[in-house]
Protein backbone atom coordinates (compact mmCIF):
# COMPACT_ATOMS: atom_id res chain seq x y z
CA UNK A 1 0.00 0.00 0.00
CA UNK A 2 1.16 3.22 -0.33
CA UNK A 3 0.61 4.41 3.43
CA UNK A 4 3.64 6.50 4.73
CA UNK A 5 4.87 7.23 0.78
CA UNK A 6 4.33 10.37 -0.92
CA UNK A 7 1.71 11.21 -3.77
CA UNK A 8 4.10 12.31 -6.48
CA UNK A 9 6.81 8.88 -6.51
CA UNK A 10 8.04 7.64 -9.81
CA UNK A 11 5.15 4.39 -10.18
CA UNK A 12 2.52 7.07 -9.73
CA UNK A 13 4.13 9.87 -12.63
CA UNK A 14 4.86 6.90 -15.09
CA UNK A 15 1.08 5.75 -14.65
CA UNK A 16 -0.32 8.92 -14.97
CA UNK A 17 1.86 9.18 -18.12
CA UNK A 18 -0.01 6.55 -19.75
CA UNK A 19 -3.19 7.98 -18.90
CA UNK A 20 -2.13 10.90 -21.15
CA UNK A 21 -1.11 8.53 -24.05
CA UNK A 22 -4.49 6.39 -24.26
CA UNK A 23 -6.28 9.61 -23.58
CA UNK A 24 -4.79 11.17 -26.39
CA UNK A 25 -6.23 8.66 -28.62
CA UNK A 26 -9.88 8.90 -27.00
CA UNK A 27 -9.63 12.65 -27.88
CA UNK A 28 -9.22 12.56 -31.66
CA UNK A 29 -12.79 10.92 -31.44
CA UNK A 30 -14.18 14.27 -30.67
CA UNK A 31 -14.32 14.85 -34.59
CA UNK A 32 -15.92 11.11 -34.92
CA UNK A 33 -19.60 11.96 -35.34
CA UNK A 34 -18.79 14.51 -38.32
CA UNK A 35 -16.91 11.97 -39.93
CA UNK A 36 -19.31 9.50 -40.06
CA UNK A 37 -22.37 11.82 -40.80
CA UNK A 38 -19.72 13.01 -44.34
CA UNK A 39 -20.13 8.58 -44.92
CA UNK A 40 -23.95 9.33 -45.14
CA UNK A 41 -25.73 7.60 -42.32
CA UNK A 42 -28.01 8.88 -40.49
CA UNK A 43 -28.10 10.18 -36.84
CA UNK A 44 -29.79 7.09 -35.24
CA UNK A 45 -26.96 5.19 -36.69
CA UNK A 46 -24.11 7.22 -36.32
CA UNK A 47 -25.22 7.28 -31.92
CA UNK A 48 -25.34 3.42 -32.38
CA UNK A 49 -21.46 3.21 -33.96
CA UNK A 50 -20.40 6.26 -31.41
CA UNK A 51 -21.56 4.32 -28.26
CA UNK A 52 -20.47 0.69 -29.92
CA UNK A 53 -16.78 0.70 -28.09
CA UNK A 54 -18.24 1.45 -24.82
CA UNK A 55 -20.68 -1.53 -25.26
CA UNK A 56 -18.08 -3.63 -25.75
CA UNK A 57 -15.78 -2.65 -22.82
CA UNK A 58 -19.36 -3.11 -20.84
CA UNK A 59 -18.99 -6.59 -21.66
CA UNK A 60 -15.57 -7.12 -21.17
CA UNK A 61 -15.19 -5.11 -18.16
CA UNK A 62 -17.61 -7.00 -15.41
CA UNK A 63 -15.60 -10.22 -17.04
CA UNK A 64 -11.88 -9.26 -15.80
CA UNK A 65 -12.32 -6.81 -13.22
CA UNK A 66 -12.64 -9.20 -10.23
CA UNK A 67 -9.75 -11.20 -11.42
CA UNK A 68 -7.54 -8.32 -12.71
CA UNK A 69 -4.57 -7.09 -10.13
CA UNK A 70 -1.63 -5.43 -9.91
CA UNK A 71 0.19 -8.67 -10.71
CA UNK A 72 -1.15 -9.60 -13.58
CA UNK A 73 -1.30 -5.90 -14.64
CA UNK A 74 0.72 -5.78 -17.39
CA UNK A 75 -0.10 -8.92 -19.54
CA UNK A 76 -3.26 -7.13 -19.58
CA UNK A 77 -1.73 -3.87 -21.05
CA UNK A 78 0.08 -5.39 -23.44
CA UNK A 79 -2.27 -7.19 -25.09
CA UNK A 80 -4.67 -4.32 -24.94
CA UNK A 81 -2.20 -1.97 -26.32
CA UNK A 82 -2.49 -4.56 -29.32
CA UNK A 83 -5.90 -5.04 -29.89
CA UNK A 84 -6.25 -1.30 -29.26
CA UNK A 85 -3.67 -0.69 -32.30
CA UNK A 86 -5.25 -3.20 -34.21
CA UNK A 87 -8.36 -1.22 -34.51
CA UNK A 88 -7.58 1.97 -35.37
CA UNK A 89 -5.56 0.69 -38.48
CA UNK A 90 -9.01 -1.39 -39.43
CA UNK A 91 -11.46 1.69 -38.20
CA UNK A 92 -9.21 3.60 -40.77
CA UNK A 93 -10.33 1.39 -43.73
CA UNK A 94 -14.10 0.81 -43.27
CA UNK A 95 -16.91 2.72 -44.18
CA UNK A 96 -20.07 0.80 -44.06
CA UNK A 97 -22.12 0.55 -40.58
CA UNK A 98 -22.06 -2.91 -39.76
CA UNK A 99 -17.81 -2.70 -40.25
CA UNK A 100 -17.86 0.17 -37.99
CA UNK A 101 -19.81 -1.40 -35.83
CA UNK A 102 -17.52 -4.35 -35.37
CA UNK A 103 -14.07 -2.50 -35.35
CA UNK A 104 -15.48 -0.44 -32.63
CA UNK A 105 -16.10 -3.31 -30.34
CA UNK A 106 -12.71 -4.43 -30.88
CA UNK A 107 -11.36 -1.12 -30.05
CA UNK A 108 -13.62 -0.93 -27.01
CA UNK A 109 -11.92 -3.99 -25.72
CA UNK A 110 -8.47 -3.18 -26.17
CA UNK A 111 -9.13 0.42 -24.62
CA UNK A 112 -10.76 -1.31 -21.87
CA UNK A 113 -8.23 -3.98 -20.92
CA UNK A 114 -5.55 -1.28 -20.85
CA UNK A 115 -7.45 1.20 -18.62
CA UNK A 116 -8.49 -1.20 -16.25
CA UNK A 117 -5.02 -2.55 -15.84
CA UNK A 118 -3.61 1.02 -15.25
CA UNK A 119 -6.80 1.43 -12.59
CA UNK A 120 -5.47 -1.55 -11.12
CA UNK A 121 -2.12 -0.61 -10.27
CA UNK A 122 -2.39 2.90 -9.47
CA UNK A 123 -4.29 2.10 -6.27
CA UNK A 124 -1.57 0.45 -4.86
CA UNK A 125 0.17 4.26 -4.98
CA UNK A 126 -2.32 6.25 -3.70
CA UNK A 127 -2.00 7.22 0.21
CA UNK A 128 -5.21 6.72 2.05
CA UNK A 129 -5.05 10.52 2.87
CA UNK A 130 -4.52 11.69 -0.22
CA UNK A 131 -7.06 9.91 -2.49
CA UNK A 132 -8.99 13.33 -3.42
CA UNK A 133 -5.70 14.43 -4.62
CA UNK A 134 -4.36 11.63 -6.49
CA UNK A 135 -7.60 11.09 -8.51
CA UNK A 136 -7.53 14.88 -9.79
CA UNK A 137 -4.06 14.79 -9.99
CA UNK A 138 -4.69 11.43 -12.65
CA UNK A 139 -7.81 13.07 -13.78
CA UNK A 140 -6.26 16.24 -14.64
CA UNK A 141 -3.55 14.24 -16.52
CA UNK A 142 -6.52 12.41 -18.91
CA UNK A 143 -8.23 16.00 -19.24
CA UNK A 144 -5.25 17.55 -21.41
CA UNK A 145 -5.53 15.92 -24.89
CA UNK A 146 -8.91 17.26 -24.49
CA UNK A 147 -8.00 20.71 -23.79
CA UNK A 148 -5.77 20.23 -26.96
CA UNK A 149 -7.36 18.31 -29.65
CA UNK A 150 -10.72 20.01 -30.14
CA UNK A 151 -9.10 23.12 -30.61
CA UNK A 152 -6.24 21.97 -32.90
CA UNK A 153 -9.08 20.40 -35.33
CA UNK A 154 -10.27 23.88 -35.22
CA UNK A 155 -7.14 25.37 -35.57
CA UNK A 156 -5.70 23.43 -38.65
CA UNK A 157 -8.92 23.39 -40.37
CA UNK A 158 -9.29 19.69 -40.25
CA UNK A 159 -11.83 17.68 -42.31
CA UNK A 160 -13.55 14.93 -42.45
CA UNK A 161 -11.43 13.50 -45.08
CA UNK A 162 -8.43 14.03 -42.29
CA UNK A 163 -10.10 11.52 -39.89
CA UNK A 164 -8.47 8.01 -41.37
CA UNK A 165 -4.86 9.63 -41.10
CA UNK A 166 -5.55 10.56 -37.82
CA UNK A 167 -6.46 7.17 -37.06
CA UNK A 168 -2.95 5.49 -38.30
CA UNK A 169 -1.32 8.22 -36.40
CA UNK A 170 -3.13 6.86 -33.23
CA UNK A 171 -2.72 3.40 -34.09
CA UNK A 172 1.32 4.04 -33.41
CA UNK A 173 0.15 6.31 -30.32
CA UNK A 174 -1.42 2.87 -28.90
CA UNK A 175 1.30 0.95 -28.82
CA UNK A 176 3.63 3.09 -26.67
CA UNK A 177 2.58 2.11 -23.83
CA UNK A 178 4.19 -1.05 -23.97
CA UNK A 179 7.58 0.49 -24.32
CA UNK A 180 7.48 2.28 -20.97
CA UNK A 181 6.78 -0.88 -18.53
CA UNK A 182 7.10 0.80 -15.75
CA UNK A 183 10.25 -0.34 -14.11
CA UNK A 184 9.08 1.44 -11.01
CA UNK A 185 5.87 -0.14 -11.00
CA UNK A 186 7.38 -3.62 -11.70
CA UNK A 187 9.44 -3.53 -8.81
CA UNK A 188 6.55 -2.09 -6.56
CA UNK A 189 4.44 -5.29 -7.41
CA UNK A 190 7.32 -7.77 -6.96
CA UNK A 191 8.06 -6.37 -3.61
CA UNK A 192 4.23 -6.29 -2.46
CA UNK A 193 3.32 -9.33 -3.29
CA UNK A 194 -0.22 -8.19 -4.06
CA UNK A 195 -2.92 -10.43 -3.06
CA UNK A 196 -5.34 -12.60 -5.04
CA UNK A 197 -8.10 -10.90 -6.77
CA UNK A 198 -11.45 -10.56 -5.46
CA UNK A 199 -13.37 -12.22 -7.41
CA UNK A 200 -16.67 -12.97 -8.81
CA UNK A 201 -17.91 -13.41 -4.97
CA UNK A 202 -15.95 -10.25 -3.80
CA UNK A 203 -17.84 -8.27 -6.72
CA UNK A 204 -21.15 -9.66 -5.60
CA UNK A 205 -19.98 -8.50 -1.79
CA UNK A 206 -19.32 -5.30 -2.88
CA UNK A 207 -22.11 -4.30 -5.23
CA UNK A 208 -24.60 -5.56 -2.08
CA UNK A 209 -22.84 -2.09 -0.23
CA UNK A 210 -25.31 0.44 -0.71
CA UNK A 211 -23.25 3.47 -0.82
CA UNK A 212 -21.01 1.51 -3.47
CA UNK A 213 -24.33 0.80 -5.50
CA UNK A 214 -25.42 4.56 -5.32
CA UNK A 215 -22.05 5.99 -6.02
CA UNK A 216 -22.10 3.56 -9.49
CA UNK A 217 -25.54 4.65 -10.24
CA UNK A 218 -24.79 8.33 -10.17
CA UNK A 219 -21.38 8.21 -12.64
CA UNK A 220 -24.03 5.96 -14.45
CA UNK A 221 -25.99 9.23 -15.05
CA UNK A 222 -23.44 11.43 -14.98
CA UNK A 223 -21.75 10.18 -17.68
CA UNK A 224 -24.77 9.57 -20.16
CA UNK A 225 -24.83 13.07 -20.07
CA UNK A 226 -21.28 13.71 -20.00
CA UNK A 227 -21.08 11.22 -23.45
CA UNK A 228 -23.93 13.06 -25.13
CA UNK A 229 -22.80 16.62 -24.91
CA UNK A 230 -19.07 15.38 -25.92
CA UNK A 231 -20.16 13.60 -29.07
CA UNK A 232 -23.61 15.75 -30.24
CA UNK A 233 -22.04 19.74 -29.20
CA UNK A 234 -20.24 20.05 -32.32
CA UNK A 235 -23.37 19.42 -34.41
CA UNK A 236 -25.52 21.65 -31.71
CA UNK A 237 -22.98 24.30 -32.45
CA UNK A 238 -23.68 24.05 -36.36
CA UNK A 239 -27.63 24.29 -35.92
CA UNK A 240 -27.12 27.21 -34.21
CA UNK A 241 -24.76 29.07 -36.08
CA UNK A 242 -22.26 29.01 -33.76
CA UNK A 243 -18.45 29.06 -34.61
CA UNK A 244 -16.90 27.78 -31.20
CA UNK A 245 -18.29 24.23 -30.68
CA UNK A 246 -14.45 23.47 -30.64
CA UNK A 247 -13.42 26.34 -28.06
CA UNK A 248 -16.43 24.79 -25.51
CA UNK A 249 -14.53 21.72 -25.08
CA UNK A 250 -11.15 23.62 -24.70
CA UNK A 251 -12.76 25.88 -22.18
CA UNK A 252 -14.17 23.80 -20.49
CA UNK A 253 -10.88 21.28 -19.86
CA UNK A 254 -9.50 24.29 -19.15
CA UNK A 255 -11.80 25.32 -16.36
CA UNK A 256 -11.19 21.41 -15.00
CA UNK A 257 -7.51 22.05 -15.50
CA UNK A 258 -7.30 25.07 -13.68
CA UNK A 259 -9.63 23.27 -10.53
CA UNK A 260 -7.87 20.44 -10.54
CA UNK A 261 -4.54 22.44 -10.09
CA UNK A 262 -5.75 25.17 -7.55
CA UNK A 263 -8.10 23.52 -5.69
CA UNK A 264 -7.59 19.69 -5.40
CA UNK A 265 -6.13 20.06 -1.39
CA UNK A 266 -9.48 21.11 -0.96
CA UNK A 267 -10.67 17.44 -2.08
CA UNK A 268 -9.38 16.13 0.90
CA UNK A 269 -10.37 19.03 3.37
CA UNK A 270 -13.87 19.06 2.13
CA UNK A 271 -16.99 16.30 2.48
CA UNK A 272 -16.49 14.63 -1.19
CA UNK A 273 -19.63 13.62 -1.05
CA UNK A 274 -21.38 17.56 -0.38
CA UNK A 275 -18.74 18.47 -3.60
CA UNK A 276 -19.29 15.96 -5.71
CA UNK A 277 -23.02 16.69 -5.75
CA UNK A 278 -22.44 19.96 -5.62
CA UNK A 279 -20.36 20.38 -8.72
CA UNK A 280 -23.06 18.17 -10.44
CA UNK A 281 -25.84 20.43 -9.74
CA UNK A 282 -23.56 23.07 -11.80
CA UNK A 283 -23.40 20.16 -14.72
CA UNK A 284 -27.01 20.03 -14.70
CA UNK A 285 -28.24 23.56 -14.41
CA UNK A 286 -25.26 24.21 -17.30
CA UNK A 287 -27.42 21.62 -19.66
CA UNK A 288 -30.22 22.97 -18.90
CA UNK A 289 -29.28 26.62 -20.38
CA UNK A 290 -27.40 25.28 -23.94
CA UNK A 291 -30.26 25.24 -25.72
CA UNK A 292 -30.96 28.93 -25.51
CA UNK A 293 -27.49 29.66 -26.33
CA UNK A 294 -27.76 32.07 -29.38
CA UNK A 295 -23.88 33.56 -29.40
CA UNK A 296 -20.32 32.38 -28.89
CA UNK A 297 -20.11 34.61 -25.77
CA UNK A 298 -22.75 32.49 -24.17
CA UNK A 299 -21.43 29.65 -24.92
CA UNK A 300 -18.29 29.85 -23.71
CA UNK A 301 -20.01 31.10 -20.26
CA UNK A 302 -21.37 27.99 -19.85
CA UNK A 303 -18.57 26.23 -20.90
CA UNK A 304 -16.74 27.45 -17.91
CA UNK A 305 -19.76 26.63 -15.31
CA UNK A 306 -19.78 22.93 -17.08
CA UNK A 307 -15.97 22.77 -16.89
CA UNK A 308 -16.18 23.40 -13.51
CA UNK A 309 -18.91 21.15 -12.39
CA UNK A 310 -17.34 18.24 -14.51
CA UNK A 311 -14.00 19.63 -12.87
CA UNK A 312 -15.37 18.78 -9.19
CA UNK A 313 -17.30 15.45 -9.73
CA UNK A 314 -15.36 13.76 -12.12
CA UNK A 315 -12.60 12.88 -9.50
CA UNK A 316 -14.39 13.10 -6.26
CA UNK A 317 -16.49 10.57 -7.56
CA UNK A 318 -13.40 8.26 -7.78
CA UNK A 319 -12.47 9.84 -4.24
CA UNK A 320 -15.55 9.17 -2.40
CA UNK A 321 -15.43 5.40 -3.87
CA UNK A 322 -12.00 5.24 -2.79
CA UNK A 323 -12.59 6.15 0.69
CA UNK A 324 -15.40 3.81 1.27
CA UNK A 325 -13.98 0.62 0.03
CA UNK A 326 -11.52 -1.95 1.72
CA UNK A 327 -8.12 -2.11 0.11
CA UNK A 328 -8.67 -5.38 -1.47
CA UNK A 329 -11.69 -4.20 -3.31
CA UNK A 330 -10.38 -0.59 -4.24
CA UNK A 331 -9.08 -1.66 -7.62
CA UNK A 332 -12.32 -3.63 -8.16
CA UNK A 333 -14.53 -1.15 -7.72
CA UNK A 334 -12.66 1.71 -9.24
CA UNK A 335 -12.64 -0.22 -12.65
CA UNK A 336 -16.76 -0.50 -11.66
CA UNK A 337 -16.54 3.06 -11.90
CA UNK A 338 -15.06 2.98 -15.35
CA UNK A 339 -17.99 0.17 -16.13
CA UNK A 340 -20.25 2.95 -15.44
CA UNK A 341 -18.71 5.58 -17.59
CA UNK A 342 -18.54 3.01 -20.62
CA UNK A 343 -22.06 2.52 -19.55
CA UNK A 344 -22.58 6.24 -19.52
CA UNK A 345 -20.80 6.29 -23.29
CA UNK A 346 -23.04 3.67 -24.48
CA UNK A 347 -26.19 5.03 -23.47
CA UNK A 348 -25.75 8.86 -23.89
CA UNK A 349 -24.77 8.80 -27.72
CA UNK A 350 -27.12 5.86 -28.43
CA UNK A 351 -30.37 7.30 -26.82
CA UNK A 352 -29.30 10.78 -27.43
CA UNK A 353 -29.03 10.15 -31.14
CA UNK A 354 -32.35 8.91 -30.88
CA UNK A 355 -33.56 11.74 -28.84
CA UNK A 356 -32.35 13.78 -31.32
CA UNK A 357 -33.30 12.59 -34.37
CA UNK A 358 -37.38 12.50 -33.44
CA UNK A 359 -37.08 16.12 -30.73
CA UNK A 360 -34.09 17.81 -31.25
CA UNK A 361 -31.58 19.53 -29.02
CA UNK A 362 -33.68 21.82 -26.68
CA UNK A 363 -35.30 18.13 -25.40
CA UNK A 364 -31.80 16.60 -25.85
CA UNK A 365 -30.54 18.66 -23.31
CA UNK A 366 -33.29 19.22 -21.22
CA UNK A 367 -33.36 15.31 -20.73
CA UNK A 368 -29.15 15.41 -20.06
CA UNK A 369 -29.85 17.80 -17.83
CA UNK A 370 -32.14 15.96 -15.67
CA UNK A 371 -30.45 12.96 -15.52
CA UNK A 372 -27.24 14.53 -13.75
CA UNK A 373 -29.65 16.39 -11.58
CA UNK A 374 -30.30 12.87 -10.68
CA UNK A 375 -26.64 11.89 -10.32
CA UNK A 376 -26.05 14.90 -8.06
CA UNK A 377 -29.06 13.82 -5.47
CA UNK A 378 -27.27 10.68 -4.64
CA UNK A 379 -23.99 12.00 -3.02
CA UNK A 380 -26.20 13.80 -1.07
CA UNK A 381 -27.60 11.26 -0.01
CA UNK A 382 -25.24 9.34 0.87
CA UNK A 383 -23.38 12.57 2.66
CA UNK A 384 -22.84 11.11 6.05
CA UNK A 385 -21.00 7.79 4.83
CA UNK A 386 -17.57 6.86 6.87
CA UNK A 387 -14.99 5.99 5.02
CA UNK A 388 -13.19 2.65 5.62
CA UNK A 389 -11.00 1.94 9.18
CA UNK A 390 -8.72 -0.38 9.22
CA UNK A 391 -10.31 -3.01 11.62
CA UNK A 392 -8.94 -2.65 15.23
CA UNK A 393 -6.21 -4.63 16.20
CA UNK A 394 -5.26 -4.74 12.31
CA UNK A 395 -1.79 -2.82 11.07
Amino acid sequence: MAEGRGLLSPGFLAINLQFALVTAIAALFFAFSGYLQGLGLDPATIGFILSADALAALIVQPLIAPILHAGTARHWLVGGCLLLSLSLVLLAGVETAPLLVAVRLVQGAGFICVLSALIAVLVDFIPPAMSGRAFGWVSLVRLIPYAVVPLLFDLLALTPASFPRLLHIAAGLALAPILILLVPVNRRVQQDRPAAPPGLAGMVASLRTPAVLLLLLSALLFFCGYAAVFFFLKQFGQAQGLAGAGLFFTTATLMMIAVRLLGSWLFDRCNKMLLCAAGLLLVALSYLLLPLCASDPVLVLLAGAAGLGWGVAMPLQAAAMFDISPPAERAMNQNLLVVMMQGGFFLGPFLGGIVLARNGFSLLFIVLAGLTLAAAAIPFILRNTPSWQEPSGLS
